[in-house]
């Protein structure tokens, strides 16, 4: 069997490693499509997707086609325009976020009209969208694409994130629907749904991590229920499987902190979640050091892979930044560090991150500051009510009360441990703890390619 992977870029590729792999161990011809311009290392880069093509010579990178007729300029307004109507209906819960994410490509003056009553009034209805969809429907086919796709034949496109705002997904999966050829679309990570553009070209499915993304996908994209499949999230898998690759004494050893002393892990945000982070681990530090000295435990910062940090200024014998320019947990390598430093941890303090999630999978106690000064990047991103639901991660209104709890779950005082569980049942893994959500792609995709739907893939799990 043949499959069209459709990555917008080749950072992306990790997310679906096993995915990709088990599909190649199965005997199926797997082409890996995305630009090619990717770097061999970095937090950005596809080192991922490369060490694939090293170990696994059977698999083919595409470099992703670029539509060879330029597009008019008509048709990224209309995407654009109806990237906007999506943040700007009323079942969007943070509609403020619109200018954001559209503002780079609508000028300040088409934004500027956007704004009149009327104007705004119209894009934000039902009517708008179907008109959207209809012009949509009439931009053919990239002659390009469906050439390769008439030389390649597979029987199922695989296409992720798709809410980005990279034509060539849409491109490929528009050929491919031409053609009759089954198109699933995958969400990428938990924000995009609210935090991305939308589904310009809709596939044959949906795949998401949850319930609680099937809900948005409906209420936001205007997706049929029937279309979309519940996988879990296949990108946590390999933390379900790993354990620590050193004893706790050698890992604060190695990092320079008294190992017998806890510490705890600051896990830092995007920039887009918490611009000025430094200010708030400093003032961290600062209320720390109101902490007797004797029980004060110590603290681990781990930058953003994608934000640059100035850490000269606050680290000393009990703040350690670990690892320097953060990391990105792309790889074995990279993954087995992160799964360290958390391991090894009393307690985790975040902001708004995806580190809450793998700290969850760990089982650790998470902590975060809720107030004006991280408001913009918590209750201002409808993400973040999915941890605030889940009601496993303590909230503090100030950083005293941060500390009070940080140092009382230290003592022994975990109160949430109920919620964590429950938040990675429902959230990460809702087919069943015991089962790898790669497994379960795995099979929905070779389901779908099969003409089957994707509630089917144990059946196909079985046949293989």
């Amino acid at each position: 069997m043949k499959i069209a992977i459709v990555l917008s870029q080749g950072k992306h590729y990790f997310y679906y490693d096993r995915v990709v792999r088990s599909l190649h161990a199965m005997g199926h011809e797997v082409r890996v499509v995305c630009p090619a311009d990717f770097s061999e290392d970095g937090n950005k880069s596809g080192r991922a997707l490369i060490k694939l093509l090293k170990e696994e010579t059977g698999i083919k990178l595409e470099n992703a086609l670029l539509p060879r007729r330029k597009n008019p300029y008509w048709v990224g307004l209309l995407r654009n325009l109806r990237d906007y109507a999506i943040f700007v209906r009323p079942e969007h819960p943070t509609p403020y976020i619109a200018p954001i994410w559209i503002g780079k490509e609508l000028s300040q003056k088409m934004l500027r009209r956007l704004e009149l009553p009327g104007i705004r009034s119209f894009i934000r209805s039902k009517a708008a969208r179907i008109l959207f969809a209809w012009l949509e429907s009439h931009i053919q086919p990239d002659d390009a694409i469906v050439d390769w796709f008439k030389e390649f034949q597979p029987q199922v496109v695989f296409a992720s994130p798709f809410v980005f705002r990279e034509d060539f997904e849409v491109e490929y999966t528009k050929a491919a629907k031409a053609l009759k050829i089954p198109a699933i679309a995958s969400l990428l990570s938990w924000d995009n749904l609210t935090s991305k553009g939308t589904y310009h070209v809709k596939p044959d499915r949906l795949f998401v991590w949850n319930q609680s993304l099937v809900a948005e996908a409906v209420q936001i994209h205007d997706f049929e229920a029937q279309r979309i499949f519940v996988t879990g999230a296949p990108v946590y898998d390999p933390w379900f499987d790993l354990s620590p690759s050193t004893d706790r004494a050698s890992f604060c050893v190695a990092i320079g902190l008294d190992p017998s002393k806890p510490y705890v892990l600051y896990l830092c945000s995007s920039k887009s979640i918490s611009e000025r982070e430094t200010d708030l681990i400093q003032m961290l530090i600062s209320h720390f050091e109101s902490v007797d000295e004797k029980h004060r435990p110590a603290l681990v910062v781990r930058p953003h892979p994608f934000k640059d940090m100035e850490a000269d200024g606050f680290e000393n014998e009990w703040v350690k930044v670990f690892p320097k320019g953060g990391q990105r947990p792309d790889t074995d390598e990279t993954r087995s560090t992160y799964y360290d430093s958390l391991y090894h941890c009393a307690a985790v303090i975040g902001v708004n991150t995806t580190g809450f999630l793998e700290s969850a999978i760990l089982d650790k106690p998470c902590l975060t500051l809720v107030n004006s000064t991280t408001r913009a990047g918590q209750e201002m991103r409808a993400h973040f009510k999915h941890l605030m639901d889940a009601g496993y991660i303590e909230v503090a209104k100030d950083f005293p009360e941060l500390v009070s709890k940080t140092m009382q779950i230290i003592s022994g005082a975990d109160l949430q441990k109920d919620n964590r569980v429950k938040f990675v049942n429902d959230f990460i893994r809702p087919r069943g703890l015991d089962v790898s959500a790669s497994t379960v792609m795995t099979g929905a995709i070779l389901a779908v390619a099969n003409g089957r739907k994707p509630s089917d893939w144990k059946e196909m799990e079985k046949a293989l």
